[in-house]
């Protein structure tokens, strides 16, 4: 019964109507406004026009100047008198000229005017001169291209041998249809993965490659099971779990799969309708969706997938409304890229799948014959999420921070941005929800295109492995140097990576990445001057998402993305109100690199998970006092210093947190009390998740040994000398995949009540045998670091601890008494 209602409701709604309408209703109205034709060709476009006022009514009916188009066009009427609420049918026929270049049309504007109601309305018609398929992400040119690479090139030759050898062994899953239960409904849809239909693309261009029918015959099958009409996609209107950003991925390919192979004779008139239709009905879902404020990755991928759609049908007019349409390309790239090139939810791998989809996007154009690589799109305000959220649900916020950069975007920015933030190993520090990423294969597209060396060495940092680099790879990379050995800062995103520059080998070098930008809106953390990350000898001592709970689950939002579990300050337990916030000093020189940054910001108490609800939280009001919070932190060549200065007016209890793997042994701490279940059980605390909790007793500082896979580092608490020591175990929300949910990552935490602290902590990451000697310091603002080689580091720090005014920091370098070297940096605060 339900197919049967999905049938019957398909083939009335199919095609997405094109109108324009007054304040009393619908006037001007066509099914389909956009036709393909050879020159010569005649198309036929149907309208419809209707009288929606009580008396008869006349009406004029034109097209503009027929000088002003090649084409010949016929109205069926130019003058009509329609009785009460009487429907015309008209058409308006065009015989495509000659001039028209391939892929190339004609606009044909309908007007119809009512001098005595003064109404005139305009509806647009394209008649498209067909481009011959594939057009899409494939060509024949390309298709030689890669022929050549794999004679040629022995990484081409291994990465096609590679590709087809999983391909010969993959199997689609059987077509079936699964309900899956989400907050407050049950969505139905095909159980098909969005990577099936992008195996469907791979073993179409394999077959164009070989001639192997066997791959052939293993797509058309499944593009037939996923198009036919009462069986497939049209009959529950799903194809994978119903979700904007897997739909967009699916669709996209199944579109390039169809361009690559439909018109092979195995495919027969019937087919290539079936699957008109379900791109058609693909396209009419995509407009249902999209809308001005839903700027995310959901939306920018189901807008790619419907572009490619509406491309691969030459439906013009479809593919301008994607582009400009509220939601379209232009929205999600002038509203969602901000002016450091970043994704505004300031996650890589969300950042990648955007601008993933978005550089296929281009290559399709790119293949048709427009330009999309080198247009520019007007900023526009990216504004909060869907009405249905309140502002600052959960803390959340999705406007863009930071200075406003360049009065345009493009696509150019989208592949460049993240280069700053990468390792040695080209890959992207993690932030916000993302893990650590490896560079994606639209990298390949991207040198391509722009020829810059810098994406020339991350490319170099790949196996090339991709039918990306197999389709679109330069044969030849030069030969190019690290772009990225310097401190760099991203300034929207908020990212700090001060980088070391001791050694000439870059993975030798200290890696200290920091963050206080744009929130990020529901994949953003609480974490506004927290210690992201720190790395040396390819080795991750700290990420983003050191544990991972799903989306779905309570621990996402009670743990995941609190404050606690960041390398931060935190006040009474709570979590942080993501607020602007600054970076206030960067230096980068040769003894040291060194950045603070700062915020003034309310805490709050953690959302909690509600089943009930959609979204399934419940929230809660700030109750703290708004909490000026600064982080100062220093990188040299053999370690990081972290100073922490945190205000309010009232007393707080501040923890400064730590989460590190493989704690062996601790020195000037004792233990104080039994060890609990939970830091805190409290339902609305984050500290629930940390588990058997310990604490303890510093008199004059402490220091911390952990070994994580051979890798060392030692944390030394330098500032306060006195304070209550906690050490738990890190929330773990079960499967470990990489640095997440790792079972050794414990917590240290150092407590003091007071109305306002400060903190200094000595951070050593190394291997084989330590570089910290000793370490002095009399007070808070002076630091003396005696290290094995006999250098001694006098660190002075002014103004720090005052809420504006002037403050500096010097860093003096001494080896035997004598001075060998001397770097000072000061800027100016202000309140914030």
């Amino acid at each position: 019964m339900l197919r049967y209602f999905f049938t019957l409701w398909i083939s009335f709604f199919l095609i997405p109507q094109k109108s324009t309408a007054n304040s009393e209703g619908i006037l001007l109205q066509a099914d389909i406004v956009s036709e393909v034709a050879a020159p010569h060709e005649e198309v036929v476009f149907q309208f419809s026009l209707k009288n929606i006022f009580d008396h008869p009514q006349k009406y004029l009916l034109y097209t503009q100047d027929d000088n002003l188009l090649a084409s010949k066009v016929v109205l069926s009427k130019s003058e009509v008198v329609l009785e009460a609420h009487e429907i015309y049918e008209g058409t308006i026929s065009v015989q495509l000229s000659e001039y028209i270049p391939v892929g190339a049309y004609e606009k044909i504007k309908l007007t119809i005017h009512s001098d005595a109601n003064h109404i005139k309305e305009h509806l647009d018609f394209y008649a498209v001169r067909a481009k011959a398929h594939p057009f899409l992400l494939v060509t024949r040119p390309l298709l030689e291209e890669v022929r050549e690479k794999v004679k040629n090139y022995d990484w081409a030759k291994s990465n096609f041998l590679e590709m087809q050898r999983r391909l010969n062994a993959y199997e689609f899953p059987q077509r079936r249809i699964v309900s899956k239960p989400r907050p407050v409904k049950v969505w139905s849809s095909l159980a098909y993965a969005p990577s099936d239909s992008e195996k469907a693309f791979q073993l179409a261009l394999a077959y164009k490659l070989t001639h192997v029918k066997a791959y052939l015959n293993k797509v058309a099958k499944f593009i037939r099971e996923v198009t036919d009409p009462s069986e497939g996609y049209l009959s529950v209107g799903a194809a994978t779990v119903g979700v904007e950003v897997h739909e967009g991925n699916f669709f996209l390919f199944l579109s390039a799969a169809c361009d690559l192979i439909l018109e092979e004779s195995i495919f027969t008139e019937e087919d290539q309708q079936n699957v008109r239709a379900a791109l058609r009905y693909y396209l009419k879902q995509n407009r249902e969706h999209m809308h001005a404020l839903g700027i995310m990755n959901h939306q920018a991928s189901a807008n790619a997938g419907a572009i490619l759609a509406a491309l691969y049908l030459q439906d013009i007019s479809e593919v301008e409304y994607l582009i400009e349409a509220d939601g379209g390309l232009a929205d999600q790239i002038s509203k969602g890229v901000m002016a450091d090139g970043w994704w505004f939810e300031g996650t890589v791998n969300y950042g990648y799948l955007v601008a993933q989809r978005y550089t296929l996007v281009a290559q399709a154009f790119e293949n048709y014959g427009w330009d999309l690589f080198n247009r520019r799109f007007p900023v526009k305000y990216k504004s909060k999420d869907f009405d249905n959220v309140p502002d600052e649900f959960t803390g959340m916020k999705f406007e863009n921070w930071g200075p406003t950069g360049k009065s345009t975007r493009g696509i150019k920015e989208m592949v460049e941005a993240y280069i700053s933030m990468m390792d040695e190993n080209a890959v992207v520090v993690s932030s916000n929800d993302s893990k650590a990423a490896a560079p994606d294969p639209f990298y390949e597209i991207a040198y391509r295109y722009y020829k810059n060396k810098d994406l020339a060495w991350v490319i170099c940092q790949t196996p090339r492995d991709s039918w990306t680099a197999l389709l679109y790879g330069v044969a030849a990379l030069p030969q190019v140097n690290d772009p990225r050995t310097k401190s760099a800062v991203a300034e929207n995103a908020g990212l700090v990576a001060l980088r070391s520059e001791a050694s000439p080998d870059p993975s030798q070098n200290i890696q200290a990445y920091l963050k206080y930008g744009t929130h990020g809106g529901w994949h953003g953390h609480f974490d506004r001057t927290a210690l992201l990350a720190l790395d040396r000898y390819g080795h991750k001592f700290f990420g983003t998402e050191m544990c991972w709970f799903g989306y779905g689950k309570p621990g996402y939002k009670e743990a995941v993305q609190t404050s606690v579990s960041h390398n931060m300050v935190v006040v009474d337990g709570l979590q942080q109100q993501a607020v602007p916030s600054a970076q206030t000093l960067y230096f980068s020189g040769d003894l040291m690199q060194a950045s603070i940054t700062e915020t003034l910001a309310k805490w709050r108490p953690i959302p909690t998970y509600n089943i009930e609800k959609f979204p399934p939280w419940d929230d809660y009001e700030y109750q703290t006092e708004a909490i000026l919070q600064r982080r100062l932190a220093i990188v040299t060549a053999d370690y990081l210093l972290i100073a922490d200065f945190i205000k309010g007016n009232d007393k707080h209890t501040y923890d400064w947190l730590l989460h590190p793997v493989g704690l062996v042994q601790q020195q000037g701490i004792s233990t104080k009390g039994p060890v609990l279940e939970a830091v805190d059980t409290s339902a609305d605390s984050p500290y629930k998740y940390f588990h058997q909790a310990q604490w303890n007793r510093m008199k004059k500082r402490a220091k911390f040994q952990c070994i994580d896979e051979g890798f060392h580092l030692d944390v030394h608490t330098i500032w306060p000398q006195k304070a209550d020591i906690l050490i738990a175990k890190y929330p773990d929300g079960g499967r470990r995949q990489g640095i997440r949910n790792n079972p050794d990552r414990k917590t240290i935490g150092i407590r003091k009540e007071s109305d306002q602290m400060v903190f200094v902590n000595l951070l050593e990451p190394y291997k084989g045998n330590s570089m910290v000697k000793k370490i002095h310091s009399e007070r808070e603002d002076h630091i003396q670091v005696e290290l094995m080689d006999g250098s001694i580091h006098e660190i002075n720090i002014h103004g720090f601890d005052q809420e504006e005014g002037e403050i500096s920091i010097e860093l003096i370098q001494c080896l035997s008494g004598q001075e060998k070297g001397r770097e000072k940096a000061s800027t100016i605060v202000h309140n914030l």
